[in-house]
């Protein structure tokens, strides 16, 4: 593949990939005015972990720990978010979902997968399973 046709194709990969977030974004979370994309992925997280530290999810999400404090500030002012000191080391300070919270991504997360699947419906079981292999090589860049 030549330099050109290889820019050429790399520039198309790029408008569908902007294209496909938006049409994403607009489609699953837009309409949830609750919390913004950055927030999910927050709460994602903290609901797979079920709990977690600020400096975990600092990592977790590649941010720093005052711009993950910042978020969950604001989520738990949402009510979202609760904080419990640890009963054995009270410096410590465990981050978890709330009630509230709960049902929230729940509903999220099935109203992600319904659009996943609408959205990959045309692939068939081999091109999903390819189609994920190179998604996971290129995940491989991020480390």
């Amino acid at each position: 593949m030549s330099d050109m046709s290889r820019a050429s194709k790399l520039e198309e990969l790029d408008r569908v990939f902007v294209e496909m977030a938006r049409y994403f974004i607009s489609q699953w979370l837009e309409e949830e005015e609750e919390i913004s994309p950055k927030q999910f992925i927050l709460l994602r997280v903290l609901h797979e972990r079920q709990r977690s530290t600020v400096s975990e999810l600092a990592t977790v999400l590649k941010q720093s720990n005052s711009a993950t404090t910042i978020a969950l500030n604001r989520l738990v002012k949402a009510g979202y978010i609760d904080r419990i000191r640890d009963e054995n080391d009270r410096r410590v300070v465990w981050v978890t979902l709330s009630e509230k919270a709960v049902p929230l991504i729940e509903r999220l997360l099935a109203r992600r997968h319904a659009l996943l699947d609408k959205l990959l419906v045309h692939l068939s079981d081999e091109e999903l399973e390819q189609f994920t292999g190179f998604l996971l090589k290129m995940r491989q860049s991020l480390k």
